[in-house]
């Protein structure tokens, strides 16, 4: 894992490829059924929150300079809280990793791939996540930052181009059922933004780990403002998608888009985008997972641990019977796990760790 090193554009591209992903698989549209007309404030409302948290991170990293969540695992419990923290955080890789990758197959099924098995549809991208994982993580951090900027531009475009069909109404009552809907329940909503997940890696893995406090800042604003034009463009756009529960809303807002008669029907071209970039959030997740492992386990060649991860994920994936559950897992279980893993679990081992080595008068223990 030392030996990778990314550059600040490709460690900002890591946390924008989890939060394009989360908004093509629907979860800008969990947030609205939500928070309905005040998902837009909500947004804003949790982008500040989350900002101070990041600010949180970033004062109880000062003292741990170029380590990552397992190293300070390892400091303030040893080697068992160092496994413990890293079996978690591959348990809810790997595990969301396969609901997301099913929800993805599921909705390329309904739309397009109606007669291929939906076996054969998650092992397509079984062999892409295989395959790009035996070219290593530095191969699959260049090769998203390549197209990274396709993919924004795409998700742009189908905004900007629906314009025409935007009925602002949508976005009132602007504090939609309430104060207490929007900015007290409505917090669950920071869900949405489990990309954080990278930034307790990132440290070890830069040119420059003195960049990381800019990285984690510029990616995590970024990630708020792709969010709230997702959410202004879909309750915009409520009319024509507030019925569907099952095919992806970024999906359906492509279907709309009309340039003359010899461009219709865009959305082919789209899907396509949007499946490369599952394929890349599907490898960075998984080569994570396989980083996090190999960290805690000391193994030299982890290519059979590759082949080992991506058999669980595909098996996982078959487990649900269908999108409602699915849905359920993505809203409810997914969401509960991101708040105790990510902002509870691991902001309590970086302060435990900051204090221990406060009584320490500062001094830090060998990791291995």
């Amino acid at each position: 894992m030392n030996n990778i090193k990314l550059s600040n554009l490709e460690a900002i591209g890591l946390v924008l490829i989890i939060i394009i992903n989360h908004i093509i698989l629907n979860f800008s549209k969990s947030i609205i059924s939500n928070t309905g007309s005040a998902s837009a404030l909500n947004i804003l409302f949790i982008g500040i929150i989350l900002l101070l948290f990041i600010q949180l991170l970033l004062f109880l990293y000062k003292h741990f300079s170029g380590q990552d969540v397992l190293d300070i695992s390892q400091y303030l419990g040893g080697k068992f809280l160092k496994i413990l923290t890293g079996i978690l955080f591959i348990t809810y890789y790997i595990v969301f990793t396969s609901i997301l990758l099913r929800s993805f197959s599921e909705n390329l099924k309904i739309i397009y791939l109606d007669k291929l098995p939906i076996i054969v549809i998650v092992l397509i991208f079984i062999f892409a996540i295989t395959f790009g994982n035996k070219l290593g993580f530095k191969s699959i951090s260049k090769v998203n930052l390549l197209i990274l900027p396709v993919i924004l531009f795409c998700i742009i475009f189908v905004f900007l181009a629906n314009i025409k069909n935007y009925d602002f109404y949508g976005l009132f009552p602007i504090l939609g059922s309430g104060i207490k809907s929007t900015f007290i329940t409505g917090l669950s909503n920071m869900f949405a933004f489990s990309s954080i997940s990278i930034i307790y890696f990132l440290p070890p893995l830069l040119k420059d780990d003195k960049n990381f406090r800019k990285i984690a800042r510029i990616s995590t604003i970024l990630s708020v403002i792709l969010f709230f034009f997702s959410i202004i463009s879909f309750l915009s756009l409520f009319p024509f998608i507030r019925n569907s529960e099952e095919i992806m809303a970024l999906y359906l807002a492509t279907r709309y888009i009309e340039f003359g008669r010899f461009f219709q029907r865009l959305d082919a071209i789209f899907l396509l985008v949007w499946t490369i970039a599952v394929i890349s959030y599907l490898c960075i997740a998984v080569s994570l997972s396989l980083n996090i492992f190999k960290k805690i386990s000391n193994i030299v060649d982890n290519n059979g641990v590759i082949y080992c991860f991506s058999g669980i994920i595909y098996l996982i994936s078959l487990i649900p019977s269908n999108l409602s559950q699915l849905n359920f897992i993505e809203i409810n279980i997914f969401k509960y796990v991101v708040f105790i893993l990510l902002f509870a679990y691991c902001p309590l081992v970086l302060i435990f760790a900051n204090i221990k080595k406060r009584l320490r008068g500062g001094k830090n223990e060998k990791t291995t």
